[in-house]
């Protein structure tokens, strides 16, 4: 078995699935006396430059590519020389198109400071986008995360190159990701703040790009949203509101506590036997490759 003496996880989350990834990776990999270093990338310039053998790059899929700030974070690190790196995509669908090119970007960016990428691969957790998967999908990804993070552990400290294979077709839709990326932070500047707004500022302090500030007592937001939705589903009085392109917020809210806490009353159920449709095609994939492996 392969062992690092120091492995570096930085991660990029909005609304809390890819830090739950990041922080089940140090979990394990300590508990298989890895040492690790746990970086949260915020304004994209990294603050951490220790030494490490292992980089394991975790963030959410935005726009069919890594986040902004994930980019800045590559391009503020020293060279290295060969030292090896993991890049791991999180999504709400899964390894399917128009999501497989999303990892080429931060790729070929990490190569250029001199990583060698020995391993690439999506991890599902319940989507905040548009529509939440159907029960018990949700559940399920909570409940398989755990096995997820093993598998990929296992991988990575046994030495095990697993390169992804985009399709060509999703090159094409990740360059035009970069124009919902510029609708991002039109969205964001747009936000209301509703009449029952209590002023707290937990928009402002968790705002993982720093759009937000308080004036006068309300928030403001600026022009570089990220377009997570933190600020939405996290305001704990629900007084964000979106401006334009209402469909993308989910009307019954996102929070990976809720699902967790519903574990006990969801029956067990095969995967394989479930009914689900097209667009979740890539998550029953996703949940069946987990069980078959684990078995």
């Amino acid at each position: 078995m392969k062992t690092y003496s120091h492995i570096k996880i930085a991660y990029y989350s909005g609304t809390g699935g890819t830090e739950l990834a990041a922080k089940s990776f140090q979990s394990r990999l300590e508990e298989k006396r890895c040492i690790c270093t746990i970086e949260k990338i915020t304004d994209g310039m990294s603050v951490n430059q220790s030494d490490h053998d292992l980089l394991l790059l975790l963030f959410p899929v935005h726009a069919f590519n890594a986040p902004e700030p994930v980019y800045r974070w590559i391009d503020s690190l020293d060279a290295v020389n060969h030292i090896s790196a993991a890049v791991i995509s999180v999504s709400g669908a899964g390894e399917v198109c128009p999501n497989t090119a999303c990892r080429v970007g931060s790729i070929k960016r990490l190569t250029k400071k001199g990583y060698r990428v020995i391993y690439d691969r999506m991890i599902v957790m319940p989507s905040n986008w548009v529509a939440s998967a159907p029960s018990p999908l949700p559940y399920l990804l909570m409940q398989t995360l755990p096995i997820a993070v093993e598998q990929i552990s296992c991988d990575l400290l046994s030495g095990v190159c697993k390169k992804g294979e985009p399709l060509w077709i999703d090159r094409f839709f990740s360059v035009m990701g970069k124009l919902e990326t510029s609708g991002g932070h039109y969205w964001g500047k747009r936000i209301k703040v509703l009449g029952h707004c209590t002023n707290c500022g937990w928009c402002a302090g968790h705002c993982p790009a720093g759009n937000i500030t308080m004036s006068n007592g309300k928030p403001a937001f600026g022009d570089q949203c990220h377009f997570c939705l933190k600020c939405i589903y996290g305001c704990p009085s629900k007084a964000l509101h979106p401006g334009t392109m209402k469909f993308v917020v989910i009307q019954e809210g996102y929070c990976l506590k809720d699902i967790t806490e519903k574990f006990s009353q969801n029956p067990q159920t095969s995967i394989k036997d479930l009914k689900v449709g097209f667009f979740w095609l890539g998550v029953k994939k996703y949940l069946l490759s987990l069980e078959d492996k684990h078995k």
